[in-house]
This record gives C-alpha cells, sequence and structure tokens, in this order.
C-alpha cells in the first residue's frame, strides 16, 4: 500500500485553523451583539421621539453648540419632564378634568376619534396589564402525583366553592384561586381550584414565572442565576473551554501503509 506524503497533513491543519477563527469570530459577536443592539435600539427610540422638535427655530448659535445628539438626549428629558408632570397631575382633581375635557373634544371629531379610540384602548391595555391581576407564583402537583406546573394566584377562592371542598376529617379548606398558563403562549391556559396547602410558593416575580413559561424553562428567572455572576460569560467560558479542548486533543494518526 503506498506511503502517504506530507502535503496530505497540510489540509486538515488549515481546516483547524478555519474553524478556530470561526469559534472566535462567534464568540465575539455574541460578546458584542447585546451591547451593539441596545445602542441601535436606544438610538432608533431616541431619533423617533425626538424627530418631531422643530430645530430650525432654534439660533444657529445654540444648535451648534449643543450638536445634534446632545440636543437630542436634551429634548428626551424635556418630554420625560412632560410626561411626568402629566403623571403629577392625574393624582389630583384639575389634572383628570383636563383629561376628561381632551377626552371628549378628540372623541367627537370624525376620523380623528377612530385613531384617538384605538390609541387610547391601547394604552389602557397596557396599563393594565402592568397592574397584574396574578398576586403569586406557585407550584401545582398537576396532571398528575410527582408532576408539576407553574401556576400564578389570583385571588382566594370564593367562599361558595371553597366551602364544598373539604379536609378528609369534614374541615372546610382554604382554597386558592390559580390560573396555569400554557407554552409558548401565556395568555390561554385554565382555571383550577387548590387547596392551599397543596400549592407551594416559589420565590421568583411574576414576570420571572411567565418567562419561564414562554421559553418552556430555557430562560431561568434572574434570582437562580444571580449567585452564578453574568449566563453570558460563563457560556463563553464554556464555549472558549471546549475550543482549548479541541485545539489540544492530539491529531489523529496517520493511517499505516
Amino acid at each position: 500500500m503506498p506511503s502517504l506524503s506530507n502535503s496530505q497533513y497540510v489540509k486538515p491543519a488549515k481546516l483547524s485553523r478555519l474553524t478556530s477563527a470561526r469559534n472566535k469570530i462567534f464568540i465575539g459577536l455574541m460578546l458584542a451583539t447585546p451591547v451593539m443592539a441596545t445602542l441601535w435600539i436606544f438610538n432608533f427610540l431616541l431619533r423617533l421621539t425626538t424627530s418631531w422638535f422643530p430645530r430650525h427655530l432654534l439660533p444657529k448659535a445654540v444648535d451648534d453648540l449643543l450638536g445634534g445628539y446632545l440636543l437630542q438626549v436634551i429634548v428626551l428629558i424635556l418630554l420625560l419632564l412632560v410626561f411626568y408632570i402629566l403623571g403629577e397631575l392625574a393624582h389630583n382633581f384639575l389634572g383628570k378634568r383636563l383629561y376628561n375635557m381632551a377626552d371628549r373634544i378628540f372623541s367627537g371629531i370624525p376620523i380623528i376619534r377612530n385613531i384617538y379610540t384605538f390609541v387610547r384602548q391601547l394604552c389602557e391595555w397596557v396599563a393594565k396589564s402592568r397592574n397584574t391581576m396574578f398576586n403569586a407564583a406557585v407550584l401545582v402537583e398537576y396532571p398528575r402525583k410527582g408532576c408539576y406546573v407553574i401556576g400564578m394566584v389570583t385571588a382566594n377562592a370564593h367562599p361558595a366553592i371553597a366551602s364544598k371542598i373539604k379536609a378528609e376529617d369534614g374541615s372546610p379548606l382554604e382554597c386558592v384561586n390559580v390560573f396555569v398558563a400554557t407554552t409558548p403562549n401565556p395568555t390561554s391556559g385554565f382555571f383550577i381550584i387548590v387547596p392551599k396547602r397543596d400549592t407551594i410558593p416559589l420565590d421568583i416575580d411574576i414576570s420571572d414565572a411567565i418567562n419561564l413559561i414562554i421559553s418552556a424553562g430555557a430562560i431561568l428567572p434572574e434570582k437562580t442565576t444571580a449567585g452564578n455572576g453574568n449566563s453570558m460569560l460563563h457560556i463563553i467560558d464554556s464555549l472558549i473551554m471546549k475550543h482549548r479542548t479541541e485545539e489540544a486533543e492530539p491529531p489523529a494518526a496517520a493511517p499505516k501503509p
């Protein structure tokens, strides 16, 4: 059988260097993407919320002094200050009177009222979703013994219902209403009534519980991962260790002639 020439060992080495470069590019991309995406989104929102400002009305000296980006940041801060004042006015009688007056005006203008009503309903939905109906996240044994699902407690069960659920000795049990969301759409699910003693409270926020449900368990709550530091850095470290292990592995022995 003919012996293998030295040139036949060059190609695997080149492929190894290409693989090493590809892995390092991937690791650098994973580290830079969150920062780059955050800056891009912030810059986009900044331009979107301040593009209405009439810069041409400012004196040229002021415009040249502040510059485009600095001026946008100042306008954004002033806009947030206006929103704060509006929120402060909503707590008193005068602010509510002004809102009701503006609501009647915009609701009475043809065409405009359709846009206004849609946006108002959207804002009402966002405000209601922020003030969540869920009180706590719990574990419930469902659909069989030994299996658990994450549920959100909405309220104590109505006395007319809870009175029908009794312990083995006939004494009434304190029951809670629990919403069990489905994956990956947490807006659908089912409602169950569970004795409070059969629920296991979870030390996580409602938002963390919902994220856990949406991701089918892939996105862990921050409280459980805080002790391990930055999870992205840990993932990158594992990739680097794997890459170094692959580089340290001795090349496969050449086949004997």
